[in-house]
């Protein structure tokens, strides 16, 4: 979570992070310190990435693993780790925080829009575009909560773009989304290479009336099967389960990448998150006492 002076004080902030790095020779230090990859290298970059993956046996595009625990006890479980606890702290690199956080969900209808830098090819954009629709229906159903593809005075927005056009977002990013947080903006333009894909969401102060406001940044550079994973966990992180943990498997909501698609269980646990006895505000112990019962209605 990132925190801010702006009317937004707090910010949901997740990062999907790969802190494997580029060869020694394509990475250049900023007068910052901040490692980049040069705009020549950085598909190739991510290409390497995804094959060693693949070849590690990682980003798995099975839903379901047969014997794999599903049950309304470790379901429990996994929910308080991932809805009800902190990935990060002060910034990008504080992962890992064990810190409690309040619930937090979309308490009003969720409005997707997909937008692309000039740069990305026409043929990748509609590829995204069905990626996008089919999967916001599948989490619709998940949630049972009204979320659509819908340009319309939309609060979940979807940017496809280039490393040089996320770059120039910090500028343009006020323009294109009047309101949006001071603090959004800049953890945006503080992404380095090996932050795959990130979403930051925005809750209304009072923290009662849930998210007000998500920004996803997807690569442009990712091949396809890292592109649409990161397209299924930003999403899903940016409807509230914004935590990544190793116990909770098999599930994208872990950072060991061993799967790339949304999963059965990952289902579950977003219906969990919107079940109509819960609400955006609740603290663990106002959580605790519905838990069973919410996990246990998931079958």
């Amino acid at each position: 979570m990132a925190k801010s002076t702006s009317r937004t004080a707090i910010l949901g902030l997740v990062a999907c992070a790969c802190m494997a790095l580029p060869g020694a020779a394509d990475v250049q230090k900023s007068s910052q310190g901040t490692a980049t990859v040069s705009k020549s290298s950085l598909a190739a970059y991510y290409a390497t990435l995804e094959a060693q993956f693949l070849a590690q046996g990682k980003m798995k595009t099975a839903r379901h693993v047969p014997n794999a625990p599903m049950d309304p006890v470790s379901l429990q479980r996994d929910f308080v780790h991932i809805a009800l606890h902190k990935e990060y702290g002060s910034g990008l690199s504080a992962s890992g925080s064990k810190t409690a956080k309040p619930l937090l969900r979309w308490e009003t209808p969720v409005r997707v829009q997909v937008q692309f830098g000039p740069n990305v090819p026409k043929s990748n954009r509609a590829k995204d575009v069905r990626t996008i629709s089919t999967y916001v229906n599948t989490l619709a159903r998940a949630t049972r909560h009204p979320i659509t593809l819908n340009p319309h005075k939309p609060n979940f927005h979807v940017l496809v773009v280039t490393e040089a056009e996320r770059k120039s977002l910090a500028k343009t990013l006020p323009k294109l989304i009047p309101g949006i947080a001071a603090s959004t903006v800049n953890s945006i333009a503080r992404m380095r290479p090996n932050h795959l894909c990130m979403v930051v969401a925005e809750p209304h102060g009072n923290r009662r009336k849930g998210f007000r406001r998500a920004v996803a940044i997807v690569r442009a550079e990712h091949p396809d099967r890292m592109r649409v994973s990161c397209i299924q966990e930003e999403l899903a992180q940016g409807l509230g389960l914004s935590n990544d943990h190793k116990e909770v498997w098999p599930s994208i909501f872990n950072d060991d990448q061993e799967f790339a698609l949304l999963t059965k269980r990952d289902e579950k646990l977003l219906g969990m998150l919107y079940d109509p006895r819960l609400r955006s505000g609740m603290k663990i112990d106002e959580v605790a006492p519905y838990l069973h019962a919410v996990a246990s209605a998931q079958f």
